[in-house]
């Protein structure tokens, strides 16, 4: 059976996102898509808006045959290292492409770019640039690039993380056929009316300012009845902010320095920064051309779900949900792989699997449902039959 990976994190699934799977599986000829989902949390810092549970559920629903979670440890983090352990957890599962969305749409300009990315004199002039000026690495990297090559714009967010998944292939020997679909709006448009294929910020946007009905024509019939009836509050970076006030306010400063992200110095900011009564505005204090928004988010989550600089976390395949056919391939590949395969919590090492407990737990607290604290320990895939 061929098989195709997808990464998403389906927040919310809409039409566009639709179009990406089924457009996946016929360009690629797929008897099997794989889905690497981000979980409690997502890659711009903040938790998902609706529980992965229900994301898991759309996924399958919309044709997808497994869904694995990307661990927390992973999915929060900058673009490289997300994308690095996504084609690990590919790679170890036998995938035999990747398909992905761009705003450039050209998978062999990703390819080429990555080879030229790869090479030891990239890496020497980056780390001068990150040395020599005050840039986010994430600029020092486009401005390095850049000095290259100006084959592939990677001031977009969907280029860069589709460069960095063609990093990864190269880097980590995947053998992974590349495919990427141009995307037709804006990654972070807030325009839900342009067309049928509005952005998930757009979305997320309506969701939690009340204006379900005004997305019913953007999103899939099945993701539309779920969300008016779903009960759990909807959850964004706002929802962390108590969370985060109390921690910058009350840790030791070496507590703050010991986690991941604390660098140069930031742990000064935020705790400025803390003061503020609202998440807009701790935000607005905080975001400088060095540091992003979505770097202070992912910094601030890190916080919370206390990702210590000492720790070296293990990738894993954590099985969300699968179908029947899913269920088939998985059966025939399952001795071949070399990543733990995890589908109930409780029967595996918690260290293995001790921050996507914590995400799993400060999720529910969040949502207010304390009955499901432990939930993650129990948990069993999805079946979709």
């Amino acid at each position: 059976m061929r098989a195709t990976g997808i990464i998403v994190e389906y927040n919310p699934l809409h039409n566009g996102h639709l179009y990406h799977l089924q457009e996946a599986r016929k360009q690629t000829k797929a008897d099997i898509i794989i889905a690497i989902m981000s979980g409690s949390f997502v890659q711009r810092g903040e938790p998902a808006i609706i529980s992965k549970e229900l994301r898991t559920k759309w996924a399958l629903e919309a044709g997808c045959d497994l869904v694995f979670e990307l661990p927390v440890r992973f999915a929060v983090q900058q673009a490289d290292i997300f994308a690095s352990a996504a084609v690990q957890l590919l790679k170890d599962l036998k995938t035999d492409a990747l398909f992905f969305g761009s705003e450039n749409g050209d998978a062999a300009q990703f390819r080429t770019t990555a080879k030229l990315a790869s090479s030891s004199l990239f890496e020497e002039t980056l780390r001068q640039t990150l040395t020599e000026k005050k840039l986010s690495y994430g600029e020092a990297y486009t401005e390095t690039l850049a000095s290259f090559t100006n084959e592939l714009d990677v001031t977009k967010p969907n280029n860069i993380l589709g460069l960095h998944y063609a990093l990864a292939n190269e880097k980590q020997k995947a053998n992974l056929e590349l495919y990427s679909l141009k995307r037709t709006n804006d990654y972070h448009s807030t325009d839900a009316n342009s067309n049928d294929f509005a952005s998930a910020t757009a979305l997320r946007k309506l969701l939690l300012e009340n204006s379900l009905p005004a997305i019913k024509k953007k999103v899939p019939d099945f993701v539309y009845a779920s969300l008016e009836n779903y009960q759990a509050p909807l959850l964004s970076f706002s929802s962390t902010y108590p969370y985060l006030r109390y921690r910058l306010l009350s840790d030791r400063n070496e507590s703050l320095t010991a986690i991941n992200s604390v660098t140069e110095g930031i742990e000064n900011r935020l705790r400025r920064a803390a003061l503020e009564e609202t998440a807009e505005n701790f935000l607005r204090a905080t975001v400088t051309k060095r540091y992003s928004a979505a770097r202070i988010r992912r910094t601030a989550m890190q916080i919370l779900l206390q990702f210590q600089k000492t720790d070296q976390p293990e990738n894993y395949l954590r099985l969300l949900g699968m179908t029947k056919q899913g269920q088939a391939y998985l059966s025939t590949i399952k001795k071949e792989l070399s990543l733990p395969l995890v589908s109930t919590p409780s029967k595996v090492s918690q260290e293995l699997i001790q921050y996507d407990i914590q995400a799993s737990r400060f999720y529910h607290l969040l949502e207010g449902n304390s009955a499901q604290l432990n939930a993650e320990f129990s948990a069993r895939p999805l079946l979709y039959f």
